[in-house]
Parts: structure tokens; C-alpha cells; sequence
């Protein structure tokens, strides 16, 4: 530290001494006036002391160990009794936290006329409605079950579940579609592999409890509605947001969407995208063969749908344009997508090989931006 010299004010950057000069006296603008001295000193001072709070803070504050994430497993690394890898302290994480899991049985569905294979269970998350499909021999089931009225929490001990369908078909898949924010909903199932080869789509509106807590079926719909296709089905999504339930359904032609209310629906079929260098159809996406099968669907968004098909392509619709885009590739035949949010999505092979695929940040939504928004530019 440099010493004070009365009468003199040292620079630190110019590192040299200069005169203080009365403050009448010095020119207008002069850094080493009286005044200007003493405002550079004072701010010297402050920036000193905000200094030694930070290194006071930094050395008072504890830090959170790292091994405090999982203490069981980490307290054993950091006294040094074990050295394990990193694919082993996952495994081990992964059985610690699957031994405290606790097997539940939530309602014991009744047997037709004898014991059969849950296929498929839903439960709505706004009114607790369960649904359950299951199959034996040759027939398959579709079956509701009401939660106990008077209790807060979701039971159901006192309810007996009603069979909503039961036909000599294969149930693929059910799924929920929401009748905007309301309680409402719609449930369908695809029942494929039928006598003659043939499938339906079965959609239902449930019911919503009254004031008594008791549940009534809309007399508009009473009967259930079947559409038949000549197509296999393999999955269905429903749309999460909108007033109208609305669902994507994957076939073995490619992408539908079935849109409707109480007894009146519309399945649409979606086109495939075009070859990407010669920009027509592709001719080659005969029915049930993997080029045309979709084996999985996701709403990325309320206009976005992403189809994953069985020959490891995954391709994006958007039902704003009409438009659909093939960018994205699995290495092996697509079982399963998740969506994460709108940008990104979890996508699963025949194979268990997990993919994170990121629709943003990169040439992909480029592309599919200036695809989707051509009609509207």
C-alpha cells in the first residue's frame, strides 16, 4: 500500500503522486481538485468495503455437499468405504428408490364370467372416473368404474365398475378428451382385429356427478357410437386443450384425427409429407406396410401432432396449414413418444433406446416453420 503524503493524492491507475489543488483555484473539470479528491476517495472507500462483504459472505456461507443429494448412497463414498462407478451408483439409486414403492390395489374389478388381463387403465384426473380394458380368449372389455361420492379423497370400495363395450376384438388403446375446463369428458377406444379382419373407433361421453354426487348418463347418448375402418388401429392421443374433444388416432394408413360431440363425429385422414427431393407423394406407403403404419402419436401443442412411424421416422403435423414434415429419425421402430413441452420430446424404440429429440435451436424448426406458415404468408 502506497503512503499518504499531506497535501498529495496518489492515482492507483496512473500510480504516481499529484498535487490536491484548492477547489477556487483549480481549472473546471480537474480531476485532482479538493473536491474531485475527496468524491474519489469516498467511492474508493465504498468499493473497499462491498469488497470485504463478498469475502466475508463467500467464507461464512456453507456450502451444500454434494453427496447430500443422495445421502444414503453418497454418506458410503465419502467416508471412503467403497469405490463405485457411475453406471453401478445408478443402479443402486434406481433399487432404493423402487424399495419404497407399495403395491396398492386401487378396485377389484369383477371377472366376466371368468378371471382376465387389464390391458389399460386411465383414471381422469378432474373427476376420478377409472377406466379399465382388458381381454380373454377372444374378446376384449372396456369398463367403468364411479369413485365413492362421499369421500374427499378417490375410492373405490363401494362402486361396481359397467361395462361400457364387450366384443370379439382386440382393445389397442383408450384415451381421455376433455371438454374444454370443464369435468366432462369423452373416452375412446380402438378395437381392432375384429371377426372379419376389421376395426372401430368407440367413443363415449362420460358422465359428470350432480349435486347429490351421483352420476347420470347424458340422455343424448345413450347408445354407443362405432366407427368402423378397414385400417388396423394401433394408438390414440387426445388434443389437452379445447372446447371439444378432439383426438389423434394412429393407423396402419397413416394419421387421423376424429373431432366430435355426443353422436356426431368426423375422422379426417392427414397426408404424409412429400419426398424431400422430389417433392411429391411418396408411392411406396401402401397400407400396413412400415412406411405407413403409425405406431405412436403426441400433441406437441394444441395445432402440433408428432407420429411416430414403424420404420423409425417420426414426422410432425400441423393442422393450422395442413402441413407435415419429416425430419427426425429413430434408429429403430418408434414404440413411444412423450412430449416434455412443445419443443421437445422423449421418444422410445423397439429396441428400449430412449431419445431426447429438441424441435427448437436448430435446422429442424427452421424448416418446419417456414413449412407450416406458407399458407399464411
Amino acid at each position: 500500500m502506497n503512503r499518504e503524503i499531506p497535501g498529495f493524492y496518489y492515482d492507483p491507475e496512473k500510480k504516481k503522486y499529484f498535487k490536491i489543488e484548492a477547489s477556487h483555484k483549480a481549472p473546471a473539470g480537474s480531476q485532482y481538485s479538493k473536491d474531485a479528491v475527496k468524491r474519489k476517495r469516498k467511492d474508493q472507500e465504498k468499493r473497499q468495503r462491498k469488497v470485504h462483504l463478498t469475502r466475508r459472505i463467500a467464507k461464512e456461507k456453507i456450502k451444500r455437499a454434494a453427496f447430500l443429494a443422495n445421502p444414503l448412497i453418497g454418506a458410503e463414498r465419502e467416508i471412503g468405504t467403497q469405490l463405485v462407478t457411475k453406471s453401478s451408483r445408478q443402479d443402486q439409486r434406481g433399487l432404493l428408490y423402487a424399495s419404497q414403492l407399495r403395491r396398492n390395489q386401487l378396485h377389484q374389478f369383477e371377472p366376466w364370467p371368468d378371471e382376465y388381463s387389464i390391458k389399460h387403465v386411465l383414471r381422469n384426473q378432474r373427476s376420478g372416473i377409472l377406466v379399465a380394458s382388458g381381454h380373454r380368449g377372444g374378446e376384449s372389455s372396456v369398463s367403468i368404474c364411479f369413485p365413492d361420492c362421499d369421500q374427499e379423497k378417490w375410492t373405490y370400495n363401494r362402486t361396481m365398475e359397467r361395462v361400457l363395450f364387450k366384443e370379439p376384438y382386440r382393445v389397442c388403446c383408450s384415451s381421455f378428451g376433455h371438454h374444454n375446463r370443464s369435468t366432462t369428458a369423452d373416452v375412446i377406444a380402438t378395437m381392432d382385429s375384429g371377426p372379419n379382419g376389421d376395426s372401430f373407433l368407440a367413443p363415449r361421453m362420460l358422465p359428470d356427478p350432480d349435486e347429490g354426487g351421483d352420476y347420470r348418463w347424458p340422455p343424448s347418448f345413450s347408445h354407443p357410437v362405432r366407427l368402423r375402418m378397414a385400417s388396423s388401429l394401433w394408438c390414440s392421443a387426445p388434443c389437452p386443450v379445447g372446447t371439444m374433444p378432439f383426438f389423434a388416432i394412429g393407423t396402419s394408413d397413416g394419421l387421423h384425427t376424429l373431432e366430435g360431440f355426443g353422436s356426431y363425429w368426423a375422422l379426417s385422414k392427414k397426408s404424409f409429407a412429400n419426398d424431400v427431393y422430389s417433392g411429391k407423394p411418396i408411392l411406396h406407403r401402401r397400407i400396413d406396410s412400415s412406411h405407413a403404419l403409425v405406431t405412436s402419436v403426441e400433441w406437441l401443442s394444441a395445432q402440433v401432432i408428432a407420429a411416430g412411424l414403424k420404420d423409425s421416422a417420426i414426422f410432425l403435423h400441423d393442422l393450422r396449414s395442413a402441413g407435415t414434415a419429416t425430419r427426425l429419425q429413430h434408429s429403430h421402430a418408434v414404440t413411444k413418444i412423450k412430449s416434455v413441452d412443445p419443443y421437445r420430446m422423449v421418444v422410445a424404440g423397439i429396441n428400449s433406446d430412449n431419445y431426447t429429440r429438441r424441435v427448437s435451436d436448430t435446422k429442424v424448426a427452421e424448416n418446419l416453420l417456414r413449412l407450416f406458415t406458407r399458407d399464411y404468408t
